[in-house]
């Protein structure tokens, strides 16, 4: 599945750019997402939560970092199963920092490509999924904005004008499990119920025979 999404930011492409360096902030950006390993050569071990209703999932595996800084363009490639399920999940994102709408302002675009297969894969219906990309990316969006605030207030940097103010803090402890909400969640629930249906069926079934 192909996914597109873009969003702007109050910055400059240039600080934009060079924020997105750190592999480390934009994790602690991004929601449910942490690094936990350094493979080196730009490689690392990351982790990615996600919980939708009473299921949840959190993925453990390699991440890529590619950049481009001709292009201010890079790749973001990685892998993970969760170990509680066996599912695998897997995906390249593509991101390009172009100059925003309006003067000081940089517009991220972003093409990301997902796969999921094991016992989860049953339940990654595209609206669900791309439900959940919205919300990551305004999450997302939202949490860098404040992020390059804090970095740039002792250096004198304002944000370009029309930037509201943001109170969301970005804090130091484990990251909890994106929660992806009630809709994703009443989305699924119908796949959810077929399958313990067909599950509890297939039980019912094999224990007739044996009897």
């Amino acid at each position: 599945m192909e996914i597109e999404k873009s969003f702007e930011l109050t910055y400059a492409p240039e600080l934009v750019w060079d924020a997105l360096a750190d592999v480390h902030l934009v994790a602690e950006c991004l929601p449910g997402a942490s690094i936990i390993g350094d493979l080196g050569q730009d490689r690392y071990k990351g982790r990615f939560a996600v919980k939708l209703g009473p299921l949840a999932a959190a993925f453990e595996g390699e991440v890529a970092v590619e950049r481009h800084p001709d292009e201010r363009a890079g790749t973001v490639s990685g892998k993970g199963i969760d170990k509680g399920s066996s599912s695998r999940a897997s995906g390249t994102l593509r991101y390009r920092i172009v100059p925003g709408d309006l003067p000081g302002r940089a517009r991220v675009k972003v093409v990301c490509e997902l796969a999921l297969a094991g016992a989860l894969a049953q339940f990654g219906k595209a609206a669900v999924i791309r439900e959940i990309a919205n919300r990551i990316t305004t999450d997302f969006a939202r949490n860098l904005e404040t992020r390059l605030a804090a970095a740039t207030t002792s250096t004198g940097i304002a944000p370009s004008a029309g930037a509201a103010p943001n109170s969301n803090a970005i804090g130091t402890a484990a990251p909890a499990p994106f929660d992806a909400g009630r809709f994703a969640w009443s989305m699924l629930k119908s796949r959810v119920l077929a399958f313990l249906r067909a599950l509890f069926g297939r039980s019912g079934g094999q224990k007739s025979k044996g009897a």
